[in-house]
């Protein structure tokens, strides 16, 4: 049975509001040593919101906080967007982590990159389609 609609769905908060309803609020990340992690992802970019010693909030673009977590071994993964991937390769490079080749594709180029404990990252271009 397909779904069918005569009027459009309201994805987001109000009418008016061209962005989507939902957004990531809260990630959890492992961090074998979170002050480490904590030095590293505000070099390459995040907003620190508070460093509690076992645990630390980040800030990301959107207003998404990445929660760093104490952990016995680092086993992540986090995929994120930027709008410039050549120079975010660069940043990560020069930051110490681990990144791979750029493979550039539909709908985005992309790359892998490993942090300086051994969590992967996911690196994207940005393919957003509106406001978010």
């Amino acid at each position: 049975m397909a779904f069918t609609t005569t009027s459009p769905l309201n994805t987001s908060a109000t009418n008016d509001d061209p962005r989507p309803r939902f957004g990531i609020g809260h990630m959890s990340f492992p961090a074998t040593n979170v002050d480490e992690l904590v030095d590293f992802y505000t070099t390459i970019g995040m907003r620190l919101v508070v460093n509690m010693g076992r645990a630390a909030i980040l800030e990301l673009r959107g207003g998404t906080h990445l929660i760093l977590q104490e952990s016995s071994q680092a086993n992540g993964t986090l995929d994120v967007i930027v709008d410039d991937i050549d120079e975010t390769r660069d940043l990560l490079e020069a930051a110490g982590a681990d990144p791979g080749s750029i493979r550039r594709g539909n709908p985005h180029d992309s790359f892998v990159a490993t942090d300086p404990q051994g969590n992967t990252l996911m690196v994207h271009s940005n393919h957003a389609i509106g406001p978010v």
